[in-house]
C-alpha cells in the first residue's frame, strides 16, 4: 500500500491535499506536523525527526513553512529514505540545493517536484500547455504573453515567503525572453494596460517574472516570451519597492504584501492567462487559454496541485525522475487533462486577430 506523508497537513492547504489524497481511495494518508493531537508529531528543524517520519512513507509532500526557514530540510530527508519529493512550495532555492543529487535520484527512479503550487506552479504549467496546443494549431509562433495575478487568501507563512523572495531579488530590470534569451525590455513593454475580457475585465499589468517563469521563457526558444503581473495602481508599485530594496523588518512587510493583495481586486479572486500569437495558413491567429477562479477556491487551488502530482507517482504515471519545477515533471496536456478532473476551470479559445 502506498503511503502518503503529508507534512503540515492539518494547515488551510494541508487539509486540502490531504483531502484530495484520501478521494482517490488508494494508500494511507500520514499527517505530519507539530501538534501529536492532529497527526504524527514531526520537528522538521530536526532530522532525526524527519527521517522517522520519511521512513514510513513512499511520498511525501511538503506543506509547511516558511520555505526560507526550512529550505531543503525536508527535501533532504525524504532522499535520505529514498522517498518521491513534492513541494508545493520550494522556491528556487530548494531546487538548487537538490539539483546535486539529481543524477542519482533520477537513476533510482525519484521524482523531486518543486514549485508545485498555483504560484508558482500552475503559471507555469499553463504557458507551456498552451504552447503545446498552439504548436499543433499553428504553423508558426511568434509570441507568447503571460498575465497572472492573485487577490486571494496567503497565508502568513506565504507572505513571509514573498517578502524573502523581494528582498533576496531586489527589483530586477523589466525584460523578456526572445527566443530562450533574455533582453531587457523597451519602455513601452515595461508595462500597461490590457484587457483581458470577461470575468477578468481590462486592468495594469507590469512585466515580472519569478525563477520558475524565467525556465518557461529559456525553454521556449521559438518565440517571445512577456511575463506579466496584475498591480491595482502605483501604492503596491511602491510597496513591493519597499520590501525589495529598503532594510524592512519582516512584520512590515508581510504588512505591506498583504496589503497588495487586499488592493489587487477584480472581479476573480486568482488568474492565469496564456495568449499564444501565431500564424496558420498565412492568417494571424491567438490562442487564448486561461484558468480563473473565484471565491472560497483559494487554497483548493493551491493544494490540488500537489495532491495531483503524488496520486500520478503512486499510480507509477509519467512523473519525470530527478529534480524538476512543475511545468518541466509532468506531461502538460495530460497533467491539464487531469486538473480538469479534478474540478479546476480550464478554458482556451483559438481565433483569428486580423
Amino acid at each position: 500500500m502506498t503511503v502518503f506523508g503529508v507534512i503540515g497537513g492539518y494547515g488551510a492547504t494541508g487539509s486540502v491535499v490531504v483531502s484530495e489524497l484520501r478521494k482517490s481511495g488508494d494508500g494511507e494518508v500520514l499527517i505530519g506536523g507539530r501538534d501529536a493531537a492532529k497527526g504524527v508529531r514531526v520537528d522538521v528543524l530536526d532530522a532525526r525527526s524527519l527521517d522517522d517520519f520519511c521512513r514510513r512513507c513512499l511520498i511525501v509532500i511538503t506543506c509547511a513553512g516558511p520555505v526560507k526557514a526550512l529550505r531543503d530540510r525536508v527535501a533532504q530527508a525524504a532522499f535520505r529514505s529514498r522517498c518521491h519529493y513534492v513541494d508545493l512550495a520550494g522556491l528556487a532555492l530548494v531546487r538548487e540545493a537538490m539539483l546535486p543529487y539529481s543524477p542519482e535520484m533520477a537513476g533510482l527512479g525519484l521524482s523531486c517536484v518543486v514549485s508545485a503550487g498555483w504560484i508558482p506552479g500552475i503559471t507555469e504549467l499553463l504557458p507551456v500547455y498552451t504552447h503545446t496546443q498552439a504548436s499543433a494549431q499553428m504553423d508558426s509562433i511568434d509570441s507568447m504573453h503571460i498575465y497572472f495575478s492573485d487577490s486571494g487568501e496567503w497565508s502568513d507563512n506565504a507572505l513571509r515567503d514573498g517578502v524573502w523572495h523581494l528582498h533576496h531579488t531586489g527589483m530586477p530590470k523589466p525584460g523578456h525572453f526572445h527566443k530562450g534569451r533574455w533582453v531587457a525590455a523597451k519602455m513601452s513593454e515595461a508595462s500597461g494596460k490590457f484587457d483581458l475580457v470577461e470575468p477578468i475585465g481590462r486592468g495594469r499589468f507590469s512585466l515580472y517574472s519569478m525563477p520558475e517563469l524565467d525556465e518557461v521563457g529559456r525553454r521556449l526558444k521559438d518565440c517571445d516570451v512577456f511575463t506579466y503581473t496584475y498591480l491595482a495602481g502605483i501604492r503596491n508599485a511602491a510597496a513591493a519597492m519597499a520590501i525589495a530594496l529598503l532594510p524592512l523588518s519582516e512584520r512590515t512587510g508581510v504588512g505591506l504584501l498583504r496589503g497588495v493583495f487586499d488592493r489587487n481586486r477584480l472581479p476573480v479572486r486568482g488568474f492565469v492567462v496564456a495568449q499564444v500569437r501565431g500564424r496558420s495558413k498565412g492568417r494571424r491567429m491567438i490562442l487564448d487559454s486561461r484558468i480563473v477562479f473565484r471565491e472560497q477556491r483559494d487554497y483548493w487551488m493551491n493544494g490540488v496541485v500537489p495532491a495531483l502530482v503524488a496520486t500520478l507517482i503512486a499510480e507509477e504515471k509519467r512523473v519525470q525522475p530527478g529534480v524538476h519545477y512543475l511545468a518541466d515533471a509532468v506531461d502538460p496536456v495530460t497533467f491539464m487533462a487531469e486538473l480538469r478532473k479534478a474540478g479546476v476551470e480550464q478554458s482556451e479559445s483559438l481565433q483569428s486577430c486580423e
